[in-house]
């Protein structure tokens, strides 16, 4: 287990593509009162595993992510007062009319009640 506020000395690598609005909720974990230091690479995640391997800096990865195996890389939880932080996000089209959705939903509304109302709510 991990502290985010272990962590304010690390060099956090990223996608090119990311993070987006997450980042600010990593900095108010971390403690920054400056940005952090963000090192940006043009790769993909199995690249980017390998460069935190290789001790250029740490990563935030989705929990999916955790069962690959890279030299050098051990996947912890980050915690705070509260416990592990879990980032959750789910995309779909209001429109949508598809009879698999509100199965889909409907759990991961349960557990995290926070999710703005979204089509078969209620």
């Amino acid at each position: 287990m991990v502290h985010w506020g272990e962590l304010r000395r690390e060099s956090l690598l990223s996608s090119q593509r990311g993070p987006g609005p997450e980042l600010k909720l990593v900095i108010n974990k971390m403690g920054y009162s400056d940005a952090c230091r963000l090192l940006r690479h043009d790769v993909g995640l199995d690249r980017l595993l390998t460069l935190v391997g290789a001790g250029w800096g740490i990563l935030l990865v989705p929990e999916s992510a955790t069962g690959a195996a890279f030299p050098g890389v051990i996947f912890r939880e980050v915690h705070d007062a509260e416990g592990p932080t879990r980032l959750i996000r789910a995309y779909w089209q209001q429109a949508n009319g598809n009879p698999s959705l509100r199965p889909f939903l409907d759990p991961l509304r349960k557990r995290h009640p926070d999710l703005s109302t979204a089509p078969g709510a209620g």
